[in-house]
């Protein structure tokens, strides 16, 4: 006669592994720094009643489209609303890394494209560029970094 083997059996309860996710949609922990995003759509926002261009139009100016305004202060204030205010506010919502990259990368293209208003408002006849779009730009610059930081960091 055998004895009986003491590992067919479980020995107590057995737990149930937890499902595992899908590695895309890892949530991202902010930390206290998030606050510094914050700041910046803060900082982002308040630029819009400056002065962005030489003609002496504001940021909702040059967002509504006003006439005389070239397309790259026009482009770049709408990606400065869009990923700026708009994803970053999404991304903190949701803390999904898919939601954070997006952002990252737009915030990096939207700086790009401020540098590139910057530039245009420098080359036209006039003050050069106001202190809202610089003001903007500053503020998009630091969004690009933080959400890039945070997009850079996933496990």
């Amino acid at each position: 006669m055998s004895r009986p083997n003491p590992f067919d059996e479980p020995a107590g309860q057995v737990e149930a592994p937890e499902p595992a996710r899908p590695s895309i949609s890892r949530e991202v922990d902010f930390g206290p720094k998030v606050l510094v995003a914050a700041v910046a759509v803060l900082v982002l926002l308040v630029a819009v009643i400056f002065r962005w261009t030489a003609d002496g139009a504001t940021g909702w100016e040059v967002v509504s489209g006003i006439s005389g305004v070239t397309k790259l202060p026009r482009l770049f204030s709408i990606l400065a609303l869009v990923f700026g205010v708009g994803f970053s506010v999404a991304s903190v919502l949701t803390r999904r890394w898919v939601v954070v990259f997006a952002t990252a990368a737009g915030c990096c293209v939207t700086s790009v494209t401020g540098l590139w208003a910057i530039w245009s408002q420098n080359t036209v006849p006039g003050h050069g560029a106001g202190f809202g779009l610089w003001l903007a730009l500053v503020a998009m610059i630091v969004l690009a970094g933080r959400w890039a930081t945070w997009a850079l960091s996933r496990d």
